[in-house]
């Protein structure tokens, strides 16, 4: 069983716009996160060290904060945070038990890469669990797949975003 989640993804937009994308607030707020969910941003500062926290909220009214954390940022080719969940004040906290469980990992590492090839954009995404334990390293590893099917879906709103 693999340790941590890969996904490539291609976009049809050049690299420098795919890898905008993910470098504002206002375009983040388009496309990040669950199908159905709004986000609203509470502090973005896009440099190494830098915080991103934000909210997704449902139209229940079910909501989740979170964090990123900039680790690396490359121009146009990297980005690299330490993803988690977090509070309303931007504390990391558990994630919520349902639907994730009680030892998901506390903090993840997102490294994704692009690359120009044939006319597209490709995006490699790696994500692994970070400072946690071997009870959270294997929830992780058992979620692949669930990660793969949000992260797609997540995907197929970039490329939506991408072509408006």
């Amino acid at each position: 069983m693999s340790s941590q989640l890969e996904i490539t993804r291609f976009f049809t937009k050049p690299q420098e716009e795919v890898y905008n994308a993910f470098q504002a607030a206002d375009s983040l707020q388009q496309w990040w996160g669950p199908a159905g969910f709004e986000m609203e941003v509470r502090k973005f500062e896009f440099f190494r060290d830098g915080i991103f926290h934000f909210v997704l909220r449902n139209k229940d009214g079910y909501q989740m904060w979170a964090k990123w954390v900039f680790t690396e940022i490359e121009a146009s080719s990297r980005l690299q945070f330490i993803n988690s969940f977090s509070n309303e004040a931007g504390e990391t906290v558990k994630a919520p038990e349902v639907p994730f469980g009680a030892d998901w990992p506390m903090e993840m590492i997102v490294d994704l890469e692009f690359y120009e090839e044939d006319g597209k954009t490709r995006i490699d995404l790696v994500s692994y669990p970070h400072n946690s334990s071997d009870a959270s390293k294997k929830v992780f590893a058992e979620n692949i797949g669930n990660m793969e099917q949000g992260f797609g879906g997540t995907f197929d709103q970039l490329a939506s975003y991408l072509s408006k």
